[in-house]
Order: structure tokens, then sequence, then C-alpha cells
């Protein structure tokens, strides 16, 4: 949990700074984000992920999948719940990896299609989608997190079957 955590966190502080309040940006600690983990891999259903990339035997980047959670949720809709990569390894193909590594794990268990969100600033993670074949679907929602009002995007790709 810890490695997987210090990538979650090391990437929020490298990609979200300046994007997002700076309260927002300091409550995301390893310790919380360890305590999340937790609580997701001791919930987990065989319809929920948690892969991995590594560089010289140390995790680098990370991606969640599961079912898709939203109130729209119908059977065949996977979601990338989080992908991050740490900002030393950024450009590097994990997150390219990952994601394909994503799609794949999710058409292996019958999803069609898979979805996510992502920070409507984030110009980085927006273009990474886009090469990768995923479009915006025209959702919009905006969450709160510690306070703070965060406006996503919603992104779609139709899953090849594996």
């Amino acid at each position: 949990m810890a490695a997987i955590s210090r990538v979650q966190v090391a990437s929020w502080h490298g990609v979200y700074r300046g994007l997002m309040p700076d309260e927002v940006i300091d409550g995301i600690t390893v310790e919380r984000r360890i305590a999340q983990w937790t609580g997701f891999f001791e919930r987990a259903s065989e319809d929920e992920a948690m892969l991995v990339a590594e560089h010289d035997r140390s995790v680098v980047g990370m991606a969640s999948l599961g079912p898709w959670r939203d109130d729209d949720a119908t059977d065949g809709i996977g979601e990338v719940r989080a992908i991050y990569v740490v900002p030393d390894h950024w450009g590097h193909g994990h997150g390219r990896g990952l994601i394909e590594a994503s799609e794949a794990w999710l058409a292996s268990r019958g999803f069609t299609t898979a979805m996510l969100w992502v920070l409507d600033a984030n110009d980085r993670a927006r273009r990474f989608y886009e090469a990768a074949g995923w479009a915006v679907d025209g959702a919009h929602r905006v969450e709160e997190l510690y306070g703070a009002q965060i406006p996503e995007v919603r992104y779609r790709v139709q899953l090849s079957r594996v």
C-alpha cells in the first residue's frame, strides 16, 4: 500500500499544484492514501484491480480499475478510477503501458466500454487520454474535495475483446 500511495501523492503534488487549491493538494498525504488503499483491498471484488508499473524494481505507476460507479452505471461499463505515474517517470511509457493494460484487463472481464473522470483543467492528462484513443463524451461534474469544488469531464473508450 505504501508504494502505490507514494506514487499517487507524488503525482498529485506534481500535476495538480496550481490547478487545485493548495489546501487540497496538501491534504493528499501518504498516510491518508494508505488508509484509502487498505480499505480498497479489504473490500475489492474480483471485478476490481490495481495494476502497477515498475522501474528498477520500484513502483512508479498505478491504476485502479473496476465497474463504473456513477448513477448511470449499466452492465458492460468499466472504469479507470485512478491512474498515476510519479513525475520523474512521466514521458517514459509507463502511463501508456498502464492505460493499455487497464483496457485489456477491463475487456477481459467482459466490459465493452471504459470511462473515467479527469480534472477539466488537467490539459496534460487530457492530451494523454486523447492520444490513447479516449474521447470526451459531454458529461461534466463538480466534485467536492476538502471543501474545494473540482470541475471534471468524462472520457470514454470502446474496449476491444481480448
